[in-house]
């Protein structure tokens, strides 16, 4: 019979553990984490790991939620595992108390606090002699304001005592702005039926936010991954995320912070397993922002954390575990990276009904693309204004050997997002009226016949002779070496689904041989969210460049592959 490794709550990254324990010869068991302390949000989780359990088709033992302890702890110990371990933030309190009263190798059960609220892991640095944020669990407005006049400043950050994700997050500036997030925050606490409802006020610390996720065995603790956060505060009040980058290599400064962070480790008691750590970097150098006893979060691929880092966090967390001798070698290793990462989150600036999502097809085009993830995408025709992680357009995985190729696609989708956010997420369909811009095809194709072999992309059969011509549906199949291309998109019921023209723009921008050009006229750009700008990023996105205009036709869209 295989040993059992025990995985509490296998969302996110957490679910590598499960093809870790695999290719390590263990049997992973599933335990069920408890979202009670998310009542409002809850049912959502539940939702979608009821979905999660489904994908799996039996293949793995799952122990249900269950708030009795007592009969999950009778469970876990008649299936006699050699670990068990958190694979969420959800799981960590239970994994604490299921390793400790198995007597199995884990984290102190009487530092689950320390570990999990926000406000007792500061209470732990100070006790240990670190720096802390000040901060304050309040139960109503009066203390809000009281401790606010204490603070002497009028920016601080309110939060929910747990959680993750930058759920419930605001940074405010100024009395009013406090105040509305504390009455938000101390009506979500109402509703989770917490005996003494409250919430966190912080003092806000400003500088450069840094992810160090380390593992620790048996208290040594070792780094395994540095990232850099960019957020973007929305007028909603909320704090959301942008991009995490790797950070490529350490400069000067990184070395305090590192220390720092294994000093955390300590102070709030970890012994063994993973810590996703946030930090601030300041002029008088790092803080805690706040601590997450498990992997890091945001849903990455094994294979991915791999690419960069030469190794992926959940499965040096098993050897904390289980392999000391390989934890203690690799610690001997040099920090560097093998390829450029980022991670990019995209925001909604408010709620969109969507009708198709041509980001997924802008992103699969970019250069440092490797994978991406739009679960809300088909989940519902509406997405929701971004505030948190959990709020998120989607999430994209980029990757290069070129630090700044990975940096040039982050930053384009940011500019999308922003400025131009019906490219990536198409909410309505503008009304054309035929016959507003003029289709001059007479002109165009002589004008493209003179520059060499040419292939026109048309939704019409009135085109002159000459040029080959394809439409939707034999474009895939045509030759891909022509010296000139043409885009006839003229009809407003083309650009219904605009993903699906997204897609066929790419796949006719790549049947033109590199040195050839491309010519837009405005009787297609016309038809796309932006006009001529909204094709000016389709083809940018495909790799091409685009050109000076033509002196008799100013109005032509020129680019060249």
């Amino acid at each position: 019979m295989k040993k059992r490794i025990v995985i509490c709550e296998y969302i996110s990254t957490g679910l590598n553990l499960i093809d870790d324990a695999l290719a390590r010869g263990y049997e992973p068991v599933l335990l069920e984490g408890s979202y009670d302390a998310l009542k409002e949000n809850a049912e959502m989780f539940r939702q979608e790991r009821a979905k999660l359990n489904a994908s799996f088709h039996g293949r793995y033992t799952i122990i249900p939620e269950n708030p009795d302890y007592d009969a999950v702890l009778d469970q876990v110990r008649a299936l006699d595992p050699v670990l068990v371990i958190a694979g969420s933030e959800f799981g960590v309190p239970i994994a604490c108390r299921l390793a400790e009263d198995l007597g199995l190798p884990g984290n102190p059960a009487d530092r689950i606090r320390a570990m999990t609220e926000k406000d007792a892991m500061h209470e732990a640095l100070r006790d240990h002699g670190l720096r802390y944020i000040r901060g304050k669990v309040v139960c109503s407005e009066q203390e809000a304001e009281a401790f606010c006049d204490e603070l002497g400043t009028e920016e601080v950050v309110v939060k929910p005592p747990r959680g993750a994700a930058t759920l419930g997050v605001y940074i405010c500036h100024g009395r009013e702005e406090m105040l509305k997030a504390v009455r938000i925050g101390l009506e979500a606490s109402r509703k989770e039926g917490l005996e003494v409802p409250g919430i966190l006020i912080q003092e806000r610390i400003k500088g450069t936010e840094y992810i160090v996720n380390t593992v620790s065995c048996n208290g040594r603790h070792r780094v395994v991954s540095v990232w850099v956060y960019d957020k973007v505060k929305m007028p909603n009040g909320g704090n959301v995320y942008n991009t995490a980058m790797c950070v490529p290599r350490l400069e000067v400064g990184h070395s305090r912070l590192l220390r720092y962070a294994c000093q955390v480790a300590d102070a709030i008691g970890i012994k063994y397993g993973p810590v996703h750590g946030e930090y601030m970097v300041d002029e008088q150098g790092p803080v805690l922002i706040e601590v997450n006893c498990r992997p890091m979060g945001a849903g990455m691929h094994r294979k991915f954390v791999e690419k960069i880092f030469g190794q992926h966090e959940t499965d040096s967390a098993l050897d904390s575990y289980l392999n000391p001798e390989r934890f203690e070698r690799a610690a001997l290793k040099k920090y560097q990276i093998n390829e450029f990462g980022a991670i990019k989150l995209f925001i909604q600036k408010k709620e969109t009904e969507v009708l198709s999502a041509p980001i997924l097809q802008i992103a699969m085009h970019l250069k440092s693309f490797h994978s991406a993830s739009f679960g809300q995408i088909g989940s519902s025709d509406r997405m929701p204004e971004t505030q948190d992680l959990e709020t998120a357009g989607g999430t994209a995985f980029l990757i290069h050997e070129d630090e700044r190729q990975v940096r040039e696609d982050c930053e384009l989708l940011h500019l999308l997002e922003m400025k131009y956010p019906r490219i990536l997420f198409q909410d309505s369909l503008e009304e054309k009226k035929a016959g507003t811009v003029r289709r001059d095809m007479d002109t165009l194709v002589k004008h493209a016949m003179n520059r060499g072999t040419t292939l026109v992309f048309s939704d019409s059969s009135d085109y002159p002779e000459g040029p080959v011509a394809v439409n939707a549906s034999n474009l895939k199949g045509a030759y891909d070496s022509f010296e000139v291309g043409i885009l006839d998109i003229s009809a407003p019921e083309s650009f219904r689904d605009l993903e699906s023209m997204v897609q066929l723009i790419f796949t006719f921008a790549g049947k033109i041989r590199k040195g050839g050009i491309i010519l837009i006229p405005e009787s297609t750009y016309c038809n796309l969210p932006y006009g001529m700008e909204g094709m000016e990023i389709l083809l940018k996105v495909a790799g091409l460049s685009i050109e000076l205009p033509v002196a008799e036709k100013p109005e032509l869209l020129v680019a060249s592959v």
